[in-house]
């Protein structure tokens, strides 16, 4: 018998391979940090002799989620985008906060960030950058969670969006800090951690930063990570700023390819669909944030379009200022629905691609498929474990599990989470933070840094 040091056995396996093969009573073989076998339990424990075996009867056995948009340093700026104008929220509450986050309170952040995606079976994350990576860094390093990290880079301001001083800063400077960050970062931790380069927004960037950025992510093979069509206030803020909506701006300047990774992408027509087909551009969809924040990115975009045209779509919660949670599982909800109702169709995208664009999708977004978002040998082994045990599930919880996990399940239901073969989380305990401790250090952080920002947060209500 060959040796596996993990196996998972006896449960339901979404294995979310090319066939999207479910299998009943089936069993996942770890060992190091590579998938050894999927397969039928029988099967697998009649070939792999376990160091350890963990009873996965009566659960979900599936590959880790996909985080594919979120700013870790906003974990402890929960709150304070509620309710506020999208486009007077960045100079009033998020670049305020921002500048006043320490590299401390950024570490902080972070992992409490880190521990809650966790907690909930996100195991790899894809950051757009903040003005202390290097903590974001040492806080997945820590956390075990695997993702992608980049250096917010914004070189001019705008009357639409005016950026403070302290938050800007040269081109030169900027992509100079940006490939000091790729050297020292780029497959750390293992190769759980990868650099990419960003570009903040369509309003702060200049022509030669977007070049210059697009210049380096082809030089070494990476991503470009931006907010764009936001919202149609921001295309006519680019028509007044650039002259052309923001899609055709980087259009024109040479940016749209297969490694531009664009987020929210709520404000575009149907001729900019077919751009993004086009050249494979990859889009990140983040619902709960643009309900919350009001973006119009439901009931204005066109994201079943752009499945529909090949496009591939990854899911991200965006930060706990503006989602509000960090949940993986609620967030496919609302992309499995959300969209139901916007197009008055039953049938549009669904529970079934909500979890791709969750797990498979989410990988090829990130460039990351051959080795996550699926459970397949050779691949990371990047899986987590799912009660089907709760009221959530009832009945059969088995009949149709992606539907029960998609349309019925939250991220509570997740027992335990594997990150490159490590055990992060067992019994919804975590293995690599004390939790306790950690809730009250990010309290502690979050309240210091709202002081130095001026911001606070207080319920509209009297309180007596």
């Amino acid at each position: 018998m060959e040796r596996a040091d993990i196996i998972l056995s006896g449960g339901t396996v979404i294995t979310m391979d090319r066939r999207r093969r479910i299998l009943m009573d089936g069993a996942v073989a770890v060992r190091g940090a590579r998938i050894l076998e999927v397969g039928k339990a029988a099967d697998v424990r009649r070939r792999f002799d376990g160091a350890r075996v963990i009873d996965a009867r009566g659960r979900l056995i599936l590959p880790g989620l996909i985080d594919a948009h979120n700013h870790p340093v906003h974990f402890l700026s929960r709150g304070i985008s509620d309710d506020q104008p999208t486009h007077t929220r960045w100079a009033t509450r998020v670049y305020p906060f921002e500048l006043a986050a320490t590299a401390e309170d950024t570490y902080v952040g972070a992992l409490g960030n880190f521990a809650a995606m966790l907690k909930t079976g996100t195991t790899c994350f894809n950051d757009p950058g903040g003005y202390h990576v290097d903590a974001v860094a040492r806080a997945a390093v820590d956390s075990g969670i695997r993702g992608i990290l980049a250096r917010s880079t914004q070189d001019i301001s705008s009357k639409g969006v005016p950026v403070p001083a302290g938050a800007q800063e040269t081109t030169d400077g900027a992509l100079a800090a940006s490939r000091e960050l790729y050297d020292r970062w780029h497959g750390a931790a293992e190769g759980r951690l990868r650099v990419w380069f960003a570009l903040r927004s369509v309003y702060n960037a200049s022509d030669a930063l977007c070049r210059g950025v697009k210049e380096l992510a082809d030089r070494y093979g990476a991503g470009i990570h931006c907010h764009l069509c936001v919202t149609e206030r921001e295309n006519e803020l680019s028509v007044a700023q650039w002259g052309v909506r923001s899609l055709e701006r980087f259009r024109n300047l040479g940016l749209l390819g297969p490694n531009l990774y664009l987020v929210h992408m709520g404000a575009v027509n149907n001729r900019e669909v077919e751009w993004l087909a086009e050249h494979g551009v990859k889009v990140a969809h983040c619902p709960s944030a643009s309900m919350l924040g009001g973006f119009g990115c439901i009931a204005h975009g066109k994201f079943p379009q752009m499945i529909h045209a090949g496009v591939v779509v990854s899911l991200g919660t965006d930060a706990g200022a503006v989602s509000r949670f960090l949940d993986m599982v609620r967030v496919m909800y609302l992309a499995a629905t959300a969209h139901k109702d916007a197009e008055a169709d039953p049938t549009v995208i669904g529970c079934y691609k909500a979890l791709e664009m969750a797990t498979i999708d989410g990988a090829k977004a990130l460039g990351w498929d051959d080795e996550i978002g699926s459970l397949e040998p050779g691949k990371r082994a990047d899986v987590i474990l799912v009660d089907t045990d709760g009221v959530d599930w009832v009945p059969n919880p088995h009949a149709n599990p992606v539907a029960n996990l998609v349309y019925s399940a939250d991220g509570s239901s997740v027992r335990t989470v594997i990150v490159d073969g490590r055990v992060l989380m067992e019994d919804r305990k975590l293995k690599t933070v004390d939790e306790p401790s950690l809730w009250r250090s990010c309290d502690a952080a979050a309240t210091a840094a709202l002081r130095r920002a001026g911001i606070e947060l207080k319920p509209l209500w009297p309180v007596e």
